[in-house]
């Protein structure tokens, strides 16, 4: 299953509401390192990879694996012992396992194994390499293409980064102002493509720093564990970033991953310092999200549907929840019992609630099971991703 950009993924735990008549959901408590279900990914070309668990090194067994592959632009699910994913591309992406771990001597745990894995260029591609020059004839920007392939090139796209592009080979550019511009040349073969990116100043030194710096950052959250991203606009200039992750714990670097020991709400800035030849003095800047740590959670009916699933959790548009029947009635309220949006299951696949017009914060997905009934709890998030 794939899914568009949300960068927030479901989550699977459990819950019991003091106001339900439900049986209680018996919560598991986290594995320690001993019990802890890792994995290895093998890379089958075309961007396909497989991905296998480790079994704990303490020895103890697990069961039911649920998988998050989660990027910049991509978001992906799976339920498979050993599932194969194809990537969109190279790009850091952060995968996360889900398992329930018997030990013999502690009993269940549940064991949440998160990684930066890496995908490179696929090795079909790896010959295929932009690359350009630049010439100054007076007012004229000459762009000269020094590109490579073992195939023939099917294309060349250049972006100037002032709104204008070109498709030809080594085109002229003039810019009406003086920059800094991000000059980017794509060139594509019939199977592969790559980019080169260059900075243009045209202008004198000593440029204001809101000019060279626009910082931001990309937040990837996996339940409690998050993956940053520094996504700052630095104009060619030496950079470095350091995070304040919300919870008094800081780091610097990018990419980087955070896992948070509480629930709850944390504000994640991203701090930029910025140097080098057009500007004597270090520039700086921040940027920050907010994040939301409140695992979604479900308890198990009473003699009615399977186990409910919501993601992605937190959602900023559509929530999609995974697991009840057809033609049941089901409501969300916020955590005073007002309810927001009602109707009743479809007929046939998941639920698609809208959302977009919710205010931040938790709610509770009442599904009104006649065999027994389910409950989530699952929140809204301000940051608008898709």
């Amino acid at each position: 299953m794939n899914f568009p950009l949300s960068r927030t993924v479901r989550s699977l735990c459990c819950l019991m509401l003091a106001t339900t008549c439900w049986p209680a959901a018996i919560a598991q408590a986290p594995c320690d390192s001993l019990n802890e279900v890792g994995f290895t990914h093998t890379d089958y070309g075309a961007y396909n990879y497989s991905f296998s668990p480790i079994t704990p090194s303490g020895g103890a067994s697990f069961q039911g694996t649920e998988w998050g592959f989660l990027g910049e632009e991509f978001m992906d699910f799976s339920f498979a012992p050993q599932p194969q994913v194809t990537f969109p591309g190279m790009d850091d992406y952060l995968v996360c396992l889900r398992t329930t771990v018997q030990d013999d001597q502690t009993g269940a745990c549940v064991s949440i194994h998160c990684e930066l894995v890496s995908i490179p260029v696929d090795s079909a591609c790896a010959d295929v390499v932009a690359a350009f020059t630049i010439s100054v004839q007076g007012a004229v920007i000459q762009f000269n293409d020094q590109s490579s392939a073992s195939l023939p090139f099917a294309a060349h796209a250049w972006d100037f980064g002032d709104g204008s592009t070109s498709t030809e080979i080594s085109p002229e550019h003039t810019y009406a102002g003086t920059g800094p511009y991000e000059a980017c040349l794509t060139v594509s073969t019939a199977t592969c493509s790559a980019t080169a990116c260059n900075w243009i100043y045209l202008g004198p030194s000593n440029v204001p720093c809101g000019t060279l710096l626009q910082p931001a950052i990309g937040v990837i959250q996996y339940e409690k564990t998050i993956a940053v991203f520094d996504q700052s606009i630095t104009s060619g200039m030496n950079s470095s970033i350091t995070w304040d992750f919300g919870d008094g714990t800081t780091a610097s670097g990018s990419p980087l991953i955070h896992t948070y020991t509480e629930e709850g709400s944390f504000e994640v800035c991203g701090e930029v310092d910025l140097w080098g030849p057009l500007t004597p003095d270090t520039c700086s800047g921040s940027a920050c999200e907010y994040l939301y740590t409140y695992v979604a959670t479900g308890i198990g009916t009473h003699g009615g549907t399977g186990s409910l699933h919501a993601f992605p959790v937190p959602f900023t548009g559509a929530l999609t929840i995974e697991g009840a029947g057809p033609g049941i009635h089901w409501e969300l309220m916020d955590v005073l019992g007002r309810i927001h949006v009602q109707g009743r299951t479809p007929a046939n696949g998941p639920l698609v609630v809208q959302g977009s017009m919710l205010d931040a914060g938790s709610y509770l997905f009442h599904l009104y099971d006649p065999h027994g009934g389910q409950v989530l709890r699952v929140v809204k998030s301000t940051s608008a991703f898709e």
